[in-house]
Order: structure tokens, then C-alpha cells, then sequence
């Protein structure tokens, strides 16, 4: 294993930092005896959440030994504010503990340069490796058994440091995205795990999964899904993007009854450039599905977890990656050069169009599908965001995950923001549209007969607007 030559002493936790998922501040003179994981992440990377299921699976085996921190350092303004991270713990179901750092101090001193950065410590308290990256449980798995292995400093009396966050019992629990179809709402209500069906009256109708998150087809009440986000009716069902399988789904829409139609469960680890796919053999195994948007001829999916825009036809016998090389990057061009940075919002527009939220790079970009062409309307690049309205060459977003269309404009849920934009890309500008309510990271937005809907995602509640009466109204939550 490939141990640091020389360990040196790891920086300590900084005494007036902030922590979550704890009882009391921990240093290192508390963790001596253990060994330690620091996960240096944030909120919004995709490839941060990748991580997650590998760290609960580290503290599995190696329950009583291992301790898991995680050090939140945010790149975005919006991740600096504690009570967002607060709710990001919950909503992706994380109970280590967690050492928030809006100010980078332990980034810095440890040298650290990429999101996920994993550091292990030694039962000393030095540094004895780091890797870079998702995809690493098998190596951290390995160079944990060696640290435990050797002699190091005797354990503390107290063997667990966490103050766990308990669910709260609420109709909707961290809902995302949405779809409308023969006067039904159907929403991802993302934290239960679940998709629910609403009637005009904010009612509901239909449940299909949930509480608990699983990957298993049948009935509403058999059925299981893991953080399920985009939504579309399209052929004769409803389909999620179940995010946290890696999948997507079908709801029949005569019976009821959920089927997988791509995924089964487990992370593609498999670069596909657009025009590759058929020189793949067996299943293949999707990267975080985020949204969906129908076409004529099947449906796109934002693939947020390798940066790039898929298809899958009608007949659901064939997805392929449809835009973008997967470098995360913001690059205009043809539909195989061009980069993405975390796709994850879809709309359609006249003249085959459509517009996708490019939430890593603050962006709205557009794909001319008639041409197979890509373009930026708003978005400069991975660290340029703001709340800037205006022209579109100046204007600056803040993570946008959602965007629909509407009378020749694209609304945005401008995410990390708490703010609803409109884009007129023919004036080539973009204003805030008012609203007498407070948001909360807002992801979905959605365009129906009713007016438009809102999902206020850390409110845990759909929101009702008719922007031309400018009336406003809590449709469920």
C-alpha cells in the first residue's frame, strides 16, 4: 500500500469551527487510537454524493475502528450557509460526522485540490494517504486494514461521537422535479424515496415506492426507488430517473405497475462518447439520471454523473450519450466535442430546441438538435456564478437545477439562489421574477395547464403560481 514515506502530524480541527452530527468538537487528541477518513466534499458535487454509499460501507466494516468525517468546503456562496449543510446531511441521509468549513482552513492546510479528496490518518494522528476521486472503496478498504494493523495510540473510553439527525414526519420531503399528464401533477418526492400522483386540488392520488429506498419493480406498494428525480410522460408511461440506482424506470400507465427499463443498481464506471455505444457489449449501466425531457422520437436524459445528455428511443431497446465528450467543462461546439458540467434540468422549445441547466458551471445551455450544435445563453465557466441580472453575456446564476418553457421564455429555478429567473433569448436577457414568498433551493419548475409549478425543495412543498394574475398558493406541503 502506498503509504507517505514520512507521516507528519495532521492539522487539527480549527477550535471555533463549525460542527454537525456530534455530540461535542472533536481533535485529534480524541480520534488517537482510531483511524480516520476525512472526506473533504461538498454538497453539490455529484461526484461528492458518489461517495457516500462507499463511506457508510467503510463504517460497516469496519464498525468500532474507523471514524468518517467529513469536511465540508464549499464551492459555492450558497454552501457556506450552515443551515443549508444542516439540510444536505439530511437530505442525503448522512449521519457521520460532519466539520462544515465555509472558510477552507483544513483544505488549505492539507493541501487539498479536488472534490472528493479522501485523507486517512493513522491511530497516531499522522497522514498517512489520500486519493483523489469517486470509485476508491476497495483501495481505502485496503490501506484501512493495513493502519489498523499497526501499533498506534490507545482509544478513547467513548466509542461513538454522533448526535444523529432523526426524519421528520412531513407529506413531501426534499420533492425535486415534476411532469404533468391528463390533469395529474406527478412529483419526485426525492427524500421519501417515492413518486407520488396529485389531482387539480393538490391531492393524492397514487404512491409508487417509499418510505425506504431499494430497486425492485411491481405495484405502488412493492415497487422501490432511491432518490428519484426527473420525470416524464412518454408512450404510454410515466418515467423516472431514479438518481440513486443509476436507472431508469417506467410506470405503466394503465396498471400501475413499475418496471426497470435501463440500470440495474450499479454505477457505470464506463466513459461512453457519443457515437461509441455500439461498440459496447452487455447492459449498460447509467451514471446519475437527473431529469428527462420527451421527444417525438424518445426522450433525453440529463446524465449528470458523467457530464452528458443521453437518449433513448421509443421502443426503450437503446439509450446512448447524445452530447458531450463527459469532461466536465463548459465547451460550446458539435454534439461530440462539446462539454457539459452536471446537466440537471431538460426543457423543449419550438424548432428543436432544447435548453439544459448546467448546474456545476451556472449555466444555461442550449442544443440545437436540428443542427447538432451546442451554445451557452448564460455561463462562462465552473467557478463563475452570481445573481446577476441583464444581459445573458454578463448574467451570472447560481447552480441552477431546473427550467421549463413558457409563451417563448425559459424559466429557470435558479437553485442555490432561492430565486426563479426568466430568459428571453431573443432580447437576450434575464430578470427575477418577483415573489412574495420566500424559496429555499428551489430544483424543479414546470410549465401545465394550471399554471406553473414550483418545487420549493428544502420547504418540502409544491408551490402554484399564474404568473400573469401574479398570484401564488402552496399546492401540497
Amino acid at each position: 500500500m502506498p503509504f507517505f514515506a514520512k507521516r507528519v502530524r495532521a492539522p487539527d480541527f480549527p477550535v471555533d469551527g463549525i460542527w454537525l452530527n456530534v455530540t461535542r468538537p472533536l481533535d485529534l487528541d480524541l480520534l488517537k487510537g482510531r483511524v480516520t477518513l476525512l472526506d473533504f466534499w461538498t454538497y453539490c458535487c455529484i461526484n461528492c454524493l458518489h461517495v457516500l454509499p462507499d463511506l457508510q460501507a467503510l463504517e460497516t466494516q469496519f464498525q468500532g475502528q474507523l471514524t468518517v468525517i467529513g469536511v465540508h468546503s464549499p464551492k459555492f456562496e450558497e454552501e457556506k450557509n450552515t443551515d443549508r449543510v444542516a439540510l444536505a446531511l439530511k437530505r442525503y441521509e448522512i449521519h457521520h460526522p460532519v466539520f462544515h468549513d465555509p472558510a477552507m482552513r483544513l483544505w488549505q492546510e492539507y493541501g487539498i485540490r479536488a472534490w472528493p479528496t479522501l485523507v486517512l490518518l493513522d491511530r497516531d494522528g499522522r497522514v498517512a494517504f489520500a486519493v483523489s476521486g469517486e470509485g476508491q472503496r476497495e483501495l481505502l478498504a485496503r490501506a484501512i486494514s493495513q493502519l489498523l494493523s499497526e501499533d498506534g495510540g490507545h482509544s478513547s473510553t467513548e466509542t461513538s461521537f454522533e448526535a444523529s439527525w432523526k426524519p421528520e414526519a412531513r407529506s413531501l420531503w426534499f420533492p425535486t422535479k415534476m411532469a404533468w399528464h391528463e390533469r395529474r401533477l406527478y412529483v419526485a418526492d426525492t427524500g421519501h424515496h417515492r413518486v407520488l400522483a396529485l389531482d387539480p386540488e393538490g391531492t393524492v392520488t397514487a404512491c409508487w415506492g417509499g418510505p425506504e429506498a431499494g430497486l425492485a419493480d411491481g405495484d405502488g406498494r412493492a415497487a422501490r426507488f432511491r432518490e428519484p428525480h426527473g420525470l416524464a410522460s412518454f408512450a404510454g408511461a410515466l418515467w423516472v430517473a431514479d438518481t440513486g440506482n443509476h436507472a431508469l424506470r417506467m410506470i405503466d400507465s394503465s396498471t400501475g405497475i413499475v418496471r426497470t427499463a435501463f440500470g440495474d443498481g450499479i454505477q457505470s464506471q464506463q466513459l461512453l462518447a457519443p457515437g461509441s455505444y455500439r461498440e459496447t457489449t452487455g447492459p449498460i449501466r447509467l451514471n446519475s439520471p437527473w431529469d428527462l425531457e420527451p421527444d417525438g422520437q424518445g426522450l433525453y436524459v440529463a446524465m449528470a454523473g458523467c457530464h452528458q445528455v443521453w437518449f433513448t428511443d421509443a421502443s426503450a431497446q437503446l439509450i446512448r450519450p447524445y452530447a458531450g465528450t463527459g469532461q466536465e467543462a463548459l465547451t460550446d461546439g458539435g454534439l461530440a466535442e462539446s462539454t457539459f458540467a452536471q446537466p440537471s434540468g431538460l426543457c423543449s422549445a419550438p424548432g428543436a430546441v432544447l435548453y439544459v441547466a448546467d448546474s456545476e458551471s451556472s449555466a444555461i445551455r442550449r442544443i440545437n438538435c436540428a443542427e447538432g450544435s451546442v451554445s451557452t445563453l448564460i455561463g462562462r465557466g465552473l467557478f463563475d456564478f452570481g445573481d446577476r441580472d441583464g444581459s445573458v453575456r454578463m448574467a451570472r446564476l447560481q447552480h441552477p437545477l431546473g427550467v421549463t418553457w413558457r409563451e417563448g421564455r425559459i424559466w429557470v429555478a435558479d437553485t442555490y439562489n432561492s430565486k426563479i429567473k426568466i430568459v428571453d433569448p431573443e432580447e437576450e436577457k434575464i430578470t427575477t421574477f418577483e415573489l412574495e414568498i420566500e424559496l429555499n433551493e428551489p430544483e424543479g419548475i414546470l410549465e401545465t395547464p394550471l399554471g406553473l409549478f414550483i418545487t420549493d425543495t428544502n420547504h418540502h412543498r409544491i408551490l402554484l403560481i399564474n404568473p400573469d394574475q401574479g398570484s401564488i398558493q402552496v399546492f401540497h406541503g
